[in-house]
């Protein structure tokens, strides 16, 4: 098995999975194939760009039994493409019982020529007692350890991918605990089981935090699946936290149902108030909702199938797009925006994130500007790993005297504008800058070192202006913690210029046991400029080394 990373951005990632029968790139849907009745043939599929398909290798042995084994799943279903199988563990979820031992499927599936096979696990089932999911979670380790031992001695040369599931549903614990001992197995690729009863219920943040549970037990360079996830709203989410396969029945089960599926939303056809589907795949384009409305139950079901299709593969290359681009933070914004159950999910993705910074890649070579536009803004990683290296990491210079100026008024990087290039000038000059340390606020970002103010992404950052109260929170924060850091490091004395009057927030900055305290107003550029020869004088008359 050969996996490739391509490109990241948070803990999503381009990549090359490579099988007998071809090269996925992920993140990549497995369109569900109904082996006994497909209501889109396979080359419409092909043709809407899907290079993978998923079957059920158990239906397969009950329909077709050894016929398969003697033509191979390929040509059965007229498929040169990468095929997946399941193995008749949804039909166990469904309906208590399956009629085909861990063995004998696994067995099929190799003989079949199955590209990737996933096991036969026990799926957890949402309301069962934790002392039932806790025994189905060890039935699976104990199917799991005897399917990679039989695989060795069936498939020697390792022509299938095996997967295995990670199971224990919302049970956190015990998913964690499953996912640690399943990291414990050389598996080809790994998934998380059971989320099908979420995903109907829209409930995307709890799927967020099953994802994060899993992601920080496995190992970081293994393809993840999500079994059943098929709908845009969910699927640029659970990319971002490292899920890199999917697979879903939804195209077809909406289309039965006659429920369109859209970028932001699912319809019913009944509901379009509009003569067009607002959308812009061929069946969209030929086709009125009245005329849809007046076919046959069996073509109309065809056709909305096909649509559905449509969208869920333009939603994937417009993640991978996001990924190329380093836009998938700003992408799940815009996503979130319109729906609280999906902002839910933003809500949840941003502290599960926090658990997988040692896989998101640093962003420092990057030199795209990041997006600030919300309260959300601020939790995107690149925020969180500057605040911990500022707060931990960060060795600030000696001195005395701290000279806090507002980033509002002036140019990034700040290390390059004028005026604080001025300024440093002046104090080097009149041999004060041993004893001051220029940090400039800024209003999102909070304190920025000026030696440092080249870093990403404390230069290559956009903001709302005027910025709004509630966007300054964390900006407040990280500067009474700072000044604290610095209070702590012997620093006596603060000089604070603030681009308008902020009493209160003034008032708490100032109360942290330095010895002197001066804050100043500047409305524009032109004000900072005239305080700036005052401010140097000040500075020339504190004498350091009196710390209290």
């Amino acid at each position: 098995m050969s996996f490739e990373i391509l490109d990241k951005d948070l803990a999503g990632r381009i990549g090359r999975l490579r099988t007998r029968s071809g090269v996925i790139e992920t993140p990549a849907l497995f369109p569900v194939i109904n082996p006994v009745k497909q209501v889109v043939p396979l080359s419409d599929i092909a043709d809407i760009g899907f290079n993978q398909v998923i079957t059920n290798a158990y239906l397969l042995k009950r329909h077709y039994g050894d016929l398969v084994r003697e033509v191979g799943v390929h040509k059965l279903l007229n498929w040169d493409k990468p095929i997946m199988t399941d193995s008749g563990a949804y039909q166990l979820l469904m309906y208590g019982r399956v009629e085909v031992s861990p063995d004998e499927i696994l067995k099929y599936e190799i003989d079949i020529g199955t590209d990737i096979g996933v096991i036969l696990d026990i799926p957890t089932q949402w309301g069962r007692p934790k002392e039932a999911v806790v025994l189905e979670v060890e039935e699976t380790l104990r199917r799991a350890r005897a399917a990679l031992t039989k695989a060795r001695i069936w498939d020697p040369e390792h022509r299938m991918l095996i997967v295995g599931p990670v199971q224990g549903g919302d049970k956190l614990d015990i998913l964690s605990y499953s996912a640690t001992k399943m990291s414990e197995l050389n598996f080809d690729i790994y998934a998380i089981g059971s989320p099908t009863t979420l995903l109907e219920e829209y409930e995307f943040s709890t799927i967020m935090r099953m994802i994060a549970v899993v992601k920080e037990k496995l190992p970081p360079g293994k393809p993840v699946h999500l079994f059943g996830a098929g709908h845009p709203l969910i699927l640029p989410f659970a990319v971002a936290m490292g899920i890199d396969l999917f697979d879903s029945a939804s195209y077809v089960l909406y289309a039965r149902d006659d429920r369109l599926i859209l970028r932001d939303r699912t319809v019913r056809l009944s509901e379009v108030k509009v003569d067009k589907i607002p959308c812009n795949c061929p069946v969209c384009r030929k086709y009125t909702v009245k005329e849809l409305m007046s076919m046959n139950k069996a073509e109309r079901e065809r056709l909305l199938a096909i649509h559905n299709l449509y969208v869920l593969w333009e939603e994937i290359q417009e993640i991978k797009a996001r990924i190329k681009e380093g836009t998938l933070w700003e992408y799940l914004e815009e996503k979130a925006g319109g729906d609280a159950r999906v902002k839910s999910a933003l809500l949840a993705l941003r502290r599960g994130l926090r658990a997988l910074l040692k896989v998101i890649p640093d962003e420092s070579g990057r030199v795209r500007a990041l997006h600030i536009t919300s309260v959300e803004s601020l939790h995107r990683p690149e925020v969180i790993r500057h605040v911990e290296r500022l707060l931990n990491n960060y060795e600030p210079p000696q001195g005395c005297v701290v000279m806090v100026l507002p980033g509002e008024l002036l140019d990034r990087p700040y290390i390059r504008d004028s005026l604080v290039y001025w300024l440093i000038d002046q104090l080097s000059t009149s041999n004060l800058l041993g004893k001051v340390h220029v940090v400039i606020n800024n209003p999102v970002l909070g304190p920025i070192p000026y030696e440092i103010s080249e870093i990403y992404p404390l230069s290559q950052h956009e903001y709302p202006e005027p910025t709004p109260n509630h966007m300054r929170s964390l900006s407040h924060y990280l500067l009474r913690k700072y000044l604290s850091k610095l209070r702590n490091r012997g620093f006596t004395d603060i000089i604070i210029i603030v681009k308008e009057s902020r009493g209160k927030i003034m008032n708490e900055l100032v109360n942290l046991g330095f010895r002197g305290v001066t804050v100043l107003e500047a409305g524009s550029r032109q004000e900072l400029y005239s305080l700036m020869p005052w401010v140097i004088k000040e500075v020339s008359g504190i004498q350091c080394g009196n710390q209290m």
